[in-house]
Parts: C-alpha cells; structure tokens; sequence
C-alpha cells in the first residue's frame, strides 16, 4: 500500500525538545530531496486550525507543490450539550476533504475499505493458521479483541472470557485473539479459562492479521485497530465503546456492526484513563447484551464463507495519470 514510512519527529503537546526540532530539518531535506509530486492530508477532524495551518506550511517547505485534504475541516459540536449528538464517521470525513479538493470519491456506501491483500499476506496468514495446535476441528472462528492502547476503552476481561464460553457452549466457536504484542499475556489469560483457542497478538503484521481475520465468523472486542481491520475484511463487528468520544464518529464501515455504547452524565470526556467514575460508562455494558448482539450476527452468518482464498489481491499496474510519486500525511498526535 505504501511504499515507504517518514516519520515526524515531535511530541503531542507541541513542545518540541531541540533534537526532534532538528529530526523536522531533516525531513523537510529528505522531502525536497525525493521531490514528490502531491501530498494527501488524512489527518484526524479533530485538528485545530492552528495545526492544519502549520502542517501546510511545513509540506510546502517541503517543496509539494499540490496540497489536498486541507480543506473542509468541520467545527466539532460542544461537548457540554448532553446527551452528545451523533456526528458523521472519520470515514466520511476524510471522502468528504478529498471531494472537496477535487478527486473524484465514492459515497461512502459504495467506497472500498479492504486493504488490497497481497498473496504474500495471505501466505504469511496460512502459514501462522498451519502451525497452530491442537487442531481447530472445522469449527467457526471468534475473533476477540480484548485490548487497547488506552485504558479508558477496555471492556473487563473477565467479561471477554464469559461471552467466549457462552458462545463456545452455545456455537461451538472457535477463539482467536488479536492484537499488539502488550496484549498478549491478557489473551493467554483468556484462552487458558475458556479452554481452547489460539493467540494471534503480537504474532503477525496488520496486514497479516487481515488476512487471518477473513477466516472469523465474528468479532467481539473494544473499539481499536483490529476492530476497523475485521470490518475492513467483511467480517462482522460487534464492537464495545466507551462514551469518552462522540458517537458515531470511529465506528466501524458498514451496517453489518453492532454498536454497544452507553450514554453516562460524564460522556464525552476524552480521557484515556478514567478514575473519577471508574469507567462507567464501560462498565455498564454487561455481558448479555454483547451476548445478545453476538448471537445475533452468528445466526445471521451460519453458513457465510470464512477462509483465507487461496489467491489474494496481487500488485495491480499504476493507471495512468495517477502520481508516480505521492506521500499521504497521517499526523495525529503532533
């Protein structure tokens, strides 16, 4: 998909030590020097004017000529109006910038959202899934993703294990945990307790874990990365969010999903770790209803096709008029 990652040196809040100011020097020489021919800005809505005035003049600097995505950034509703009212997907937000600067986007129905797997991500995936034991017996996988990098968006754990042995007693699944390497121990805490499953965090790139997530019925977990790389395959979501954000805005694409979220006093709060009301929010959601919602999409999908194909999408040629020599800028943090 890429073919190469810059890395822009700085920190979130702005205050820059004297080494990453020089790390920024750096990368406005490397950028000048590689002469690219159009920047594709798919920073987060949430930027402030401040910061998407400054990135500009840093690409410019640069030395790219054509700058898309700047535009069109929307003015985020007040948090202090509850309940929080819903606001279009980060998905929609993003089509909705590149519109405005002129390509010709899809709405966002009709967009493709899989990553264009290569039959090397799928071969790395058959590989992992071959060396697995004990022998899985043909059963439908559960994807679970228990884990996250920020605190105040994790569901308990022991909550994760009850679903899995319920839908193990009542589906006979088959559970596959995903996630970073940080989330590894928790997965073999889980697995241990329901019994039987295998643990793919930390074991295989993103791209790999795509490919692997193609072979789940279903995936149960928080709201992180692995949750938008199942929906990005097909794979049906049900999917815990914490109210720290505003609904709507980083569900998954599709309409296959379902959405578990709570409405608290205290939504919309945007902290990583919650203390003060000890993640209620979260903790509100109990195991029934993501029971209840996993039931549903795995009677919906007895029978749906999950296997890694025996041929993945291969490196398709350029067409022509499209940029030899493009950077897409995803700043998030800085």
């Amino acid at each position: 998909m890429f073919g190469d990652v810059l890395f822009y040196p700085g920190s979130p809040d702005g205050s820059h030590t004297p080494a990453e100011r020089l790390g920024q020097l750096a990368l406005l020489v490397q950028l000048r020097r590689r002469a690219f021919d159009a920047l594709i800005y798919l920073a987060p809505s949430a930027r402030s004017p401040r910061q998407v005035t400054r990135d500009e003049r840093f690409f410019r600097l640069g030395g790219i000529r054509r700058r898309i995505g700047f535009a069109r950034f929307p003015l985020p509703p007040s948090r202090r109006q509850l309940p929080l009212p819903r606001v279009p997907s980060e998905a929609q937000l993003l089509l909705d910038r590149l519109r405005a600067a002129g390509l010709p986007m899809p709405e966002l129905s009709n967009a493709r959202f899989d990553l264009a797997l290569t039959s090397a991500d799928c071969a790395a995936s058959r590989k992992w899934i071959d060396a697995q034991e004990p022998d899985d017996g043909g059963r439908q996988w559960l994807a679970i993703g228990p884990g996250s990098k920020m605190p105040a968006k994790r569901w308990p754990l022991d909550r994760f294990a009850q679903v899995a042995e319920r839908l193990i007693d009542e589906f006979d699944v088959w559970p596959v945990t995903f996630g970073g390497a940080e989330d590894r121990e928790d997965c073999n805490a889980l697995l241990r307790s329901v019994g039987r499953g295998y643990n793919a965090a930390g074991a295989m790139a993103p791209r790999v874990a795509a490919a692997t997530l193609r072979r789940c019925a279903l995936y149960v977990g928080n709201d992180t990365g692995t949750m938008h790389l199942a929906a990005s395959e097909g794979v049906p979501c049900v999917a815990v969010f914490s109210a720290r954000d505003f609904p709507g805005k980083w569900e998954p694409v599709g309409a296959a999903h379902r959405i578990l979220r709570r409405r608290p006093i205290c939504e919309g709060c945007m902290l990583e770790r919650c203390q003060v009301e000890q993640m209620r929010c979260l903790n509100d959601i109990d195991v029934e209803a993501v029971i209840e919602a996993s039931r549903a999409l795995l009677r919906v999908g007895i029978g749906r096709t999950c296997a890694i194909p025996t041929a993945c999408s291969s490196d398709v040629a350029r067409p022509e008029g499209v940029w030899q020599k493009a950077v897409v800028s995803i700043l998030s943090t800085c």
